[in-house]
């Protein structure tokens, strides 16, 4: 571990230094959106397993001026996973602070009641810009044996909207 080395530029001195006894490593950390997209996959597994072969419903939510795309997204990605849409929340326009957003408390205390076991938003923005108020939703989710997931497919295009080949 320690080494006594010549010091060619100090004449015959001698010295001694410390030899680390590993290899420099590169340490990588999770970005703050990979963190949160692993602990929503876990909590979404755990809400799912603990509805067994009961039918698992979930609530939509949009943050926008016009919530009817947003939701139709929700809904197809909600009904593509095999879950019951339930109820359809929104906020026209929303406070950073989700909890300052009518529609957003509405549906928690719907959520809270039991009456649906996740909520499903096209994606993370439309809780908060913010990770921790993210994360902050997904540990809440959780408490109350829910989930909340994201829209991960791109929107349908109807069939008589697509062009001819």
């Amino acid at each position: 571990m320690y080494e006594t080395f010549l010091d060619e530029d100090w004449g015959a001195s001698t010295g001694t230094r410390l030899r680390r006894p590993y290899t420099e490593q590169h340490v990588y950390r999770a970005s703050p959106m990979g963190h949160l997209s692993a602990l929503r996959r876990e909590i979404k597994a755990e809400a799912i397993a603990a509805r067994g072969d009961r039918p698992v419903i979930t609530d939509l939510y949009a943050l926008g001026v016009e919530p009817i795309n947003s939701h139709l997204r929700a809904q197809v990605y909600a009904e593509g996973q095999g879950f019951t849409v339930g109820r359809r929340f929104s906020d026209p326009n929303g406070a950073a602070d989700p909890t300052q957003r009518p529609g957003w408390l509405e549906m928690c205390a719907h959520i809270a009641g039991g009456f649906a076991h996740g909520i499903v938003v096209v994606g993370p923005s439309d809780i908060s810009s913010d990770h921790a108020e993210i994360e902050f939703t997904l540990r809440w989710a959780q408490e109350h044996s829910a989930f909340v997931d994201f829209v991960l497919a791109s929107f349908p295009v109807p069939p008589q909207t697509q062009r001819a080949r």
